[in-house]
């Protein structure tokens, strides 16, 4: 069920508020936490969550960034599922490489799951180290893949699940005779 349309200002500001306090509720914060993170203060986090004070676009910023969101995630809606359509997702395909990125979800704060699609012997690019606590989890759904972090190198197939440490520089690569598909969660923690 979707909420009735914003029809003033008021309306655009108790909507914020109410998505503000639904991510905060989520991640267990406390007003004070989140004031903490964003640098915005208790009382007027407070006002804002209620709808008696529309954030200005520097604080919007200040709140998302506390949450651990972009500012687009607090406009969304919170209630009811979140349906992208196929042709709505973000797709990259590197020109030399033929590796086709396909952005699926970010269920979450400091969650995203994307789609890797490879051509035989090819390779992804390499990715610098993520901070610290930052986990991925390969699936692989069709192919030979072998995934290079730090100093180990694991060899995967259809079916099999990996999950690994990335605080250091890695890399994945298609070691089949056919393309590979894949699909990537990558959890960063949310301070």
């Amino acid at each position: 069920m979707n909420p009735p349309p914003i029809s003033d200002e008021a309306d655009a500001d108790l909507l914020f508020g109410l998505c503000v306090r639904a991510r905060r509720a989520q991640l267990g914060f406390t007003l004070d936490q989140l004031a903490q993170a964003s640098g915005v203060s208790p009382g007027t986090l407070s006002r804002v969550e209620r709808g008696l004070l529309g954030a200005s676009l520097r604080n919007a910023m200040a709140i998302a960034r506390g949450l651990g969101c972009d500012i687009g995630e607090l406009l969304r809606e919170t209630e009811g599922p979140r349906v992208t359509r196929a042709h709505a997702h973000q797709r990259i395909v590197h020109e030399d490489t033929g590796v086709e990125r396909t952005a699926l979800a970010r269920p979450a704060p400091g969650l995203s799951v994307v789609q890797y699609d490879m051509p035989a012997g090819a390779e992804s690019s390499r990715f610098a180290a993520h901070r610290g606590g930052t986990r991925e989890m390969f699936y692989i759904l069709k192919g030979v893949v072998r995934v290079h972090a730090a100093a180990q190198s694991v060899l995967l197939r259809a079916g099999d699940t990996v999950v690994l440490s990335m605080d250091s520089e890695h890399r994945f690569a298609n070691e089949g005779s056919g393309r590979a598909r894949l699909i990537l969660i990558v959890f960063t923690p949310v301070d």
